[in-house]
């Protein structure tokens, strides 16, 4: 038995021996790095937004869509579709005016610079990108339309069951492949104490989001009108995170 027992032993560190010397090596997992799209990096002058991006607001790979148009009838330039630049702060001035404020007072996690998207905005993303969130609220301009009602929407009411939501939705080459709804307003429930408008930012979880080449934001509103939705048709985004 005594004999068996060193046998073995000696089997053990010759087997010991033989794998530091003939290694197996095994390849490498290479490591995804997090990135986060925060907008800290872009200048805004004294009037504290930027809406004519020529060509759109490319940031580290991802392009983020603006349009820019001339009106021949009344001859000035307007910000018409996709995303501005903003770090203005005013959450009390309802109406257009204030078309390019938070509702948050800030940007997502207390930073200055965010995004004022509008009504289907687009995002293409670069092929090794991979997302993993953005962060979510509503525009100054849209929470006091639906707080107070204006002179084109209503007041939001838990009688008429209210909500204002956005639809964000993952495209592979132009087909839909997955989607989401954020509400940025809600006066559905039973209890009405959970009636709300989002003022402050919110995570959304985008993993679900798998090799996609774009997104896009389609709103929508109860309050609707013989020209579309009546609510102010903004909202805003902040913090884009994802890995490659």
């Amino acid at each position: 038995m005594k004999k068996q027992l060193v046998i073995v032993g000696f089997a053990l560190v010759a087997g010991l021996f033989s794998c530091e010397k003939d290694e197996i090596k095994i390849p490498a997992t290479p490591l995804k790095t997090t990135y986060t799209i925060d907008f800290e990096d872009i200048a805004l002058t004294n009037k504290g937004f930027m809406d004519s991006i020529n060509g759109g607001l490319i940031s580290q790979g991802f392009t983020f869509e603006n349009t820019y148009l001339f009106d021949d009838y009344y001859k000035y330039w307007y910000f018409s579709k996709g995303f501005a630049v903003s770090n203005i702060v005013n959450v009390d001035s309802a109406g257009f005016n204030n078309l390019y404020a938070t509702y948050a007072g800030s940007g997502a996690s207390s930073s200055k610079n965010y995004l004022l998207a509008t009504n289907n905005a687009g995002i293409k993303l670069p092929s090794t990108a991979q997302l993993l969130s953005m962060e979510i609220t509503n525009s100054t301009y849209a929470a006091l339309s639906m707080k107070n009602g204006d002179s084109f929407a209503k007041k939001f009411s838990g009688k008429d069951k209210d909500f204002f939501k956005v639809w964000v939705k993952g495209y592979a080459s132009g087909k839909v492949k997955d989607s989401l709804e954020v509400y940025l307003a809600n006066f559905q429930f039973t209890d009405t104490t959970q009636n709300f408008i989002q003022k402050e930012w919110k995570t959304i979880d985008l993993s679900k989001f798998v090799a996609i080449d774009s997104l896009n934001f389609k709103l929508e509103s109860t309050d609707v009108g013989q020209w579309g939705m009546n609510t102010p048709g903004y909202f805003s985004l902040d913090n884009i995170k994802f890995i490659k």
